[in-house]
C-alpha cells in the first residue's frame, strides 16, 4: 500500500488602506466688519453750601449799641468829638498858664489831669437775648445723562476651501493555499 502525506501551505489574505482626510478652511476680509460709536455719559453735579445767618442787631440794641453802619457813623463823630474837646481842653490849659499871675497853679492843673473824676458805673448782665440764628440747609443736584453705544454690523462675505475625506480599500496581498501529496514510503502498512 502506498502512503501519502499531505503538505498545506497558506497564507491570509493583506488589506491595504489608504485614507486622506478632509479639509475645511475660511477665508474672511481683514478688517472687523462692524462700527461702534460711543458716548460718554455725563454726570453735572451742582451745589449750594448751607448758609448760617447770625443776627445779633437786638443784642446790641440791649447794650444801647446801634447797628453795625450807624456805629460806624457815630463812631467817627464821637472820635471828632474827643479830639476837638481834647483841643479845647489843652487850649484852656496854656491859657490859665499865659494868666499865671492871676493865681492859677501848675499844681492845679497837674492834680486835675492826675485825678480826674471817677466815671459813672452801673453793673448788668447784658444782652438779656440771645443772638437770631438762621440756617438755610445747602442742596446737591446731580444731572446725570446716560451715555450710548451704537454698532453698525457690515456683514463681510466669507469664501471657505473644501475637500472632501477619502477612503481606498485594496488587497495588498492575496490569500493562497497549497496542497501537495507527499509521498511517504512503498513497504509499510502502517506508519507508526
Amino acid at each position: 500500500m502506498l502512503l501519502y502525506d499531505l503538505d498545506i501551505k497558506f497564507g491570509f489574505g493583506q488589506i491595504g488602506i489608504n485614507i486622506y482626510p478632509g479639509d475645511f478652511s475660511l477665508k474672511k476680509a481683514s478688517d472687523s466688519g462692524f462700527d461702534m460709536k460711543i458716548k460718554k455719559p455725563e454726570i453735572i453735579i451742582s451745589t449750594r453750601y448751607p448758609e448760617i445767618n447770625i443776627d445779633f442787631s437786638r443784642c446790641r440794641s440791649e447794650m444801647g449799641y446801634p447797628s453795625l453802619p450807624e456805629a460806624a457813623i457815630q463812631w467817627q463823630y464821637d472820635g471828632k468829638q474827643t479830639v476837638s474837646d481834647y483841643i479845647d481842653k489843652k487850649v484852656a490849659e496854656g491859657n490859665a498858664l499865659a494868666d499865671i499871675h492871676k493865681g492859677v497853679s501848675i499844681q492845679e492843673i497837674a492834680y486835675s489831669d492826675a485825678f480826674p473824676e471817677p466815671p459813672e458805673t452801673n453793673v448788668d448782665f447784658i444782652p438779656k437775648s440771645r443772638p437770631e440764628i438762621t440756617v438755610q440747609p445747602g442742596q446737591a443736584s446731580v444731572d446725570f445723562t446716560p451715555g450710548d453705544i451704537t454698532v453698525s454690523v457690515n456683514p463681510l462675505p466669507v469664501k471657505f476651501n473644501y475637500d472632501r475625506a477619502r477612503v481606498n480599500v485594496f488587497l495588498e496581498k492575496k490569500p493562497y493555499i497549497n496542497i501537495n501529496a507527499v509521498y511517504v514510503g512503498r513497504k509499510f502498512d502502517l506508519k507508526v
